[in-house]
């Protein structure tokens, strides 16, 4: 950075008035945020890092023209706040009814081991038992908000793997939350049992208030603003609450999304809450930017020795462990590749190390750079999980001697089938519906096991897997099919599937589904039969229904109109 810039910069702050001052330094990380986002969302990149990278230009490690102030860093703790309180409305207990036991151990086994691998080695490098405390405990966690953001995106929170992995991320946000409230005691075993105790009797209290406020809710849900508002009362209300029963305002604010998780309007308070827990967690992770420094030569083993263990021992701990539980090798390996990352919690615990001097500014670094990187690759990790599967694919089949027990769903596999459809949720549904008769020449394949469960009790020929498999292309090949139907929305997995099909079967009929006419286009010059496009299906549709109104037909048949409602839930929701 030019010398004379920077100079220019910081006299320009020293020149602005004192009361304008908290103003000018709010302003400039939010614009810092906002380009610096943009840059990133161009690059696909997630948002944090491109926070933390405004941060760093912001500080002193460049710039210098934002000093932390004690104003910024009130803010900044409000970000924890609406940050802990969206990580508690993500938990929901609900989700560990199927895969309670293998996520639940799972969590457990990796946090214990890869904490002793990472508290062994990095006490060889020669660091005290605070920093030692840390490192694990950033080694440990995964990122629940990056993670679910990704496998949402892939829609792949149905599936198995996906059902596990969110059943890891509780257990694992559960066990941050005792780790932070552990964290905040005197370190005696009398604060912390009492801490601890506190706690628990804290989130009775907050599930019985959240219970009885289901009323208020309900009516504040028929106004926007008062919807806000009120889910706003309760966050601070549970952070003050936490405040006075002696424990951390940010322990207040997640038992608050907590409470909230099993609401019947946890969607509507997400949705309005979202652009505050978004501009407060900016202004967090710029001032969390603001306070890091380089990383010196005596940390560097640290920093590469807890990104081996985070992005390669972890996955690989979890991998083996699901394996364990009877799942196939590829529902062990998605769920270990997905958690190669630290977590936000990490962030949140570093701060609070940091403030209270339980770890030095250095540390502090290290820790964070550790944590930003991780979460960043995991987006490269979960998009390519097909490939990397692949080229790992060796050593995986090294566990093919382990029985698979806990994926076997399937029914009516024996005679061959004339038509495959690959998913069966929304416009999958339908088209089964609409096959009738020929109900018994398809066979279903879908990768939410509660689908399958519902088909095999209707008797309907169905299989648990996604294209991705390698195995449920083996036994497409053995099928023979004359027609393949896919309403998978994604263009690379349907381009992907045309591709595999035509050199196994070149006389198969492909139907896939595309998202537009470029997308279409694509899809036919790859060897597409026909391409689904559902918005231009649905304008056909209804101009079909306005033609007879207008031809003076005297209303509209039940069944165009069940049409309508079924166009409109997939074309507003995806399939």
């Amino acid at each position: 950075m030019n010398i004379k810039m920077v100079t220019a910069l910081s006299s320009l702050v020293l020149t602005i008035p004192e009361n304008f001052i908290i103003l000018f330094e709010i302003g400039v990380m939010i614009i810092a945020a906002g380009l610096l986002a943009f840059v990133f969302k161009l690059l696909r990149q997630p948002k944090i890092p491109a926070y933390i990278v405004a941060g760093i230009l912001l500080g002193p490690l460049a710039l210098g023209v934002v000093s932390s102030s004690e104003v910024i860093r009130a803010l900044s703790e409000i970000g924890v706040a609406f940050l802990l309180f969206f990580a508690g409305l993500e938990i929901n207990f609900k989700s560990l009814k199927q895969v309670g036991k293998v996520a639940t151990i799972t969590s457990l086994v990796q946090m214990i081991l890869i904490s002793l691998i990472a508290g062994g080695i990095i006490f060889g490098l020669g660091f005290n038992s605070m920093e030692i405390i840390y490192a694990t405990l950033v080694v440990a966690f995964s990122s629940t908000m990056v993670v679910i953001k990704l496998i949402s995106d892939k829609n792949e929170l149905g599936t198995l793997h996906g059902r596990i992995i969110i059943g890891i991320l509780l257990i694992q946000d559960i066990v941050a939350i005792i780790a932070l409230t552990i964290l905040t005691t005197n370190f005696t075993l009398e604060t912390i049992s009492l801490s601890l105790a506190k706690a628990v009797v804290f989130a009775i209290v907050a599930f019985v208030l959240a219970k009885l406020s289901n009323p208020i809710f309900r009516l504040s849900a028929k106004s926007s603003e008062l919807l806000l508002i009120t889910a706003i009362s309760f966050l601070f209300m549970f952070s003050m609450a936490a405040y006075f029963f002696g424990l951390s305002l940010i322990i207040g604010s997640f038992f608050a999304g907590v409470a909230l998780a099993n609401s019947t309007f946890k969607t509507e308070i997400k949705g309005r809450v979202h652009p505050l827990r978004d501009f407060f967690g900016a202004i967090l992770f710029v001032s969390l930017g603001m306070q890091l420094v380089w990383i010196s030569k005596e940390h560097w083993w640290l920093f590469l020795t807890l990104l081996f263990l985070i992005m390669l021992i972890k996955p690989i701990i979890i991998f083996m462990s699901v394996r364990l539980f009877g799942y196939t090798n590829r529902t062990a390996f998605l769920t270990g590749n997905s958690l190669g990352q630290s977590s936000e919690f990490a962030l949140i615990i570093l701060i609070a190390g940091l403030i209270s001097a339980q770890i030095s500014q250095d540390i502090f670094s290290v820790l964070v750079f550790v944590t930003i990187i991780t979460m960043s690759l995991t987006s490269y990790s979960i998009k390519y999980e097909s490939l990397i599967y692949k080229i790992n694919s060796h050593q995986i089949n090294l566990f093919n001697k382990v029985h698979t027990k806990k994926e076997e769903l399937n029914y009516g596999l024996k005679r061959k089938k004339k038509i495959i459809l690959l998913g069966c949720h929304r416009m999958g549904s339908l088209i089964l519906k609409e096959l009738g008769n020929a109900k018994k020449e398809v066979l279903v394949i879908d990768h939410n096991p509660e689908i399958i469960k519902a088909l095999m009790n209707k008797k309907i020929s169905c299989l648990y897997g996604d294209f991705g498999n390698p195995d449920v292309v083996e036994k497409l090949g053995l099928i023979d099919p004359k027609i393949i139907i896919s309403t998978i929305p994604d263009r690379e997995d349907n381009l992907n599937l045309i591709e595999k099909i035509k050199k196994i079967h070149k006389k198969t009929s492909i139907i896939v589904v595309g998202n537009s006419i470029d997308d279409a286009l694509e899809l036919y010059k790859k060897g597409a039969d026909y391409v689904i496009l559902p918005k231009l299906l649905g304008g056909e549709k209804i101009t079909q229904i306005l033609g007879k109104v207008k031809l003076g037909e005297k209303g509209l048949k039940k069944r165009e109109i069940g049409f309508l409602e079924n166009l409109h839930y997939f074309l507003y929701r995806g399939d």
